[in-house]
């Protein structure tokens, strides 16, 4: 029998996620709509093609980056740091918190159902409504207003954009998104495994699950897809700086012409 103080809280938690927009996680995802207005930031994925260099420099110009999962195992190499951190993945932060919660950004993004329903909780953390429903998805499966919920779509990228886009950034580049792994479901269900593709930045990232995980390149491909056909719709732009990608969704610029767009900009 379910302990009453127990039953209580779970139909606490239960209406909380319920009516996420009107609970303070809520407002203070409203509080920082639009706080960076028109400016120009990077996501940074953790793809081979991602560098220690690129870091540096966007460290050192001052650009604004959001950063994703397990990016630290490159902090020892540089001083870079991301002013966003966002992870989808309960697995991966209940597995690694300890290094999860030393990861000096700004905010860190993460999912309340984490702390909820798995009882994971993040230093520094502040919390939006997971969606993973598709019939409660927004227009092509994003939210311009995550006061409300972030769309899950198989790939934190995506979770990324619309943060991004929440907080009013208007020309966003993707960094270090590849789009190419060694265990892949095409759009046709098939499944390729080939073992000279390299993963991620670093040997090693994630070898404590790398056997159990294939990765669904069809579906995020077509949530891709669905991510340009909504910010067509806008006056935000999505450019693919990485050096090396599959991903075709996105115009593709150098990272070098990535960052003379941002100065120009700034003059």
């Amino acid at each position: 029998m379910i302990h009453p103080l127990l039953s209580i809280q779970a139909r606490t938690q239960n209406l909380i996620l319920k009516y996420f927009r009107y609970t303070h996680y809520g407002r203070y995802m409203a509080k920082i709509r639009n706080t960076h207005l028109g400016e120009s930031c990077f996501i940074i994925g953790n793809g081979p093609s991602l560098t220690v260099e690129d870091l540096d420099t966007l460290h050192r110009k001052g650009i604004d980056t959001f950063a994703v999962n397990r990016i630290y195992q490159i902090f020892s190499q540089t001083e870079w740091r991301p002013t966003y951190y966002v992870s989808t993945d309960h697995v991966m932060i209940r597995d690694k918190l300890d290094e999860v919660n030393k990861i000096p950004a700004k905010v860190k993004f993460i999912p309340l159902q984490n702390r909820y329903y798995l009882g994971i909780r993040v230093k520094g953390a502040k919390h939006f409504f997971r969606n993973d429903r598709r019939e409660k998805d927004q227009p092509e499966g994003f939210s311009l207003d995550c006061t409300d919920q972030v769309n899950i779509r198989g790939t934190v990228t995506i979770a990324c954009m619309q943060l991004a886009m929440h907080l009013g950034y208007k020309y966003i580049y993707l960094l270090g998104i590849d789009h190419n792994f060694d265990k892949i479901i095409t759009a046709d269900g098939e499944i390729i495994i080939d073992p000279s593709v390299k993963n991620y930045f670093v040997e090693g990232y994630d070898d404590d699950v790398a056997s159990e995980v294939t990765h669904d390149l069809g579906n995020t491909t077509r949530a891709y897809y669905d991510v340009r056909r909504f910010i067509n719709k806008t006056d935000v732009k999505i450019y693919n700086a990485t050096r090396k990608t599959k991903l075709e969704a996105f115009e593709h610029v150098t990272f070098e012409e990535a960052l003379e767009q941002i100065e120009a900009r700034q003059r």
